[in-house]
């Protein structure tokens, strides 16, 4: 049996939203991601984008980067992120 992957799933620039509630965690995220190869900026007062050029489909991108923002919510007990739809 073979799997099909819909072609909006693969070889796209997939953009996540992510928000911190204090502003002042926003640059260490967007260095964090950056270090693990997302392409990450600041969009809004508390809100970056991240994206990674991958082949990967989007649910298993989303949820890499779920895991990350969990490894970075570990590391800065303070903070309190989430992704955003």
């Amino acid at each position: 049996m073979t799997k099909v992957i819909a072609a909006a799933d693969i070889g796209t620039n997939l953009r996540m939203r992510i928000r911190v509630h204090d502003g002042s965690y926003l640059g260490g995220l967007v260095a964090f991601l950056e270090e693990r190869d997302y392409v990450a900026e600041q969009v809004g007062p508390n809100t970056i984008e991240a994206s990674r050029l991958s082949s990967v489909r989007h649910d298993l991108v989303r949820l890499e980067l779920e895991l990350h923002l969990r490894v970075w919510l570990r590391e800065h007990p303070g903070a309190r992120a989430e992704l955003v739809d």
